[in-house]
């Protein structure tokens, strides 16, 4: 009897040990702590998922995209290069450099960025240099099986700007930043042939500028010969009268006269008035 009763005993303790276990994994799958048994190795994606968090200064495992890389959920887009998620708070991508508010070309990165990552969950993966001087934590960002930054540079909607020890995809983004600027594609062809007309424009205006400029000149010099011409003419005419009256004032056999003015009478009609 003693010992039927320790062996059930123990296969009791035995059942409540397999029951305990089973019940502790599967409330550690439903928090999504563990992957469950029949899904790993795949991505999981779980709505809402805001318990992956960095406790103590180091990452605890958390869910994977396909590739393997952990995910976030971006819950604000700043502009077209920075974000805010529930993981780091704000994230700014390595590697790209988008406009800043108000140039050419930063409502169509942001427009992009908020499209592609906004309320999602993204792989994300991190480089040599966590933060910026800013405090942003600087990673680079997977919505797809391709990264964001390569995205942006596709379309031209963004800048390469590699600042070490973060150059892993540095010489990647050089290619795309090529490759769009050779084919004029997105908001970076739009700027440049804005900026073409632009430069047009500016030259087309000052040469129109210098030749108002030249023409008024040109009739500021003719003004000016006309004035001297209209001068010499009337120095001319005063030379010419001026020895006829001094000849009529001497001769007439020492007569005395003056030429005769307005309202003066010419007595013998030799052109001089007496006295």
């Amino acid at each position: 009897m003693r010992v039927a009763k320790y062996l059930l005993i123990g296969v009791g303790v035995l059942v409540a040990l397999f029951v305990g276990s089973a019940v502790v994994v599967g409330t550690l799958e439903g928090l999504g702590i563990i992957e469950p048994s029949s899904d790993r190795g795949r991505s999981s994606s779980p709505p809402g998922d805001d318990k992956n968090s960095v406790r103590d200064g180091a990452e605890r495992p958390a869910n994977r995209d396909r590739s393997g890389r952990p995910l976030l959920r971006v819950t604000r887009v700043i502009d077209g290069d920075t974000v805010e998620t529930d993981r780091f708070k704000r994230v700014r991508l390595i590697g790209v450099d988008t406009p800043e508010e108000g140039r050419c070309g930063s409502n169509s990165a942001t427009r992009f960025t908020r499209q592609e990552l906004e309320g999602n969950l993204v792989g994300y993966e991190l480089d040599a240099e966590r933060r910026d001087r800013y405090g942003r934590t600087l990673a680079y960002l997977y919505p797809t099986e391709r990264m964001h930054e390569i995205a942006l540079l596709n379309r031209g909607l963004a800048r390469v700007l590699t600042i070490a020890p973060n150059d892993k995809y540095a010489a990647q983004f050089r290619r795309a930043a090529r490759t769009a600027r050779e084919g004029s594609q997105g908001a970076a062809g739009v700027c440049q042939r804005r900026a073409t007309a632009a430069r047009k424009a500016e030259r087309l205006r000052r040469r129109r500028a210098s030749a108002l400029r030249r023409e008024r000149a040109a009739v500021a010099r003719r003004v000016r010969r006309e004035a001297a011409a209209r001068r010499s003419r009337q120095r001319s005419r005063s030379q010419r009268q001026s020895p006829s009256s001094s000849g009529g004032r001497s001769g007439g056999g020492g007569s005395s006269g003056f030429a005769c003015g307005p309202g003066d009478i010419d007595g013998d009609n030799d052109g001089r008035c007496n006295e």
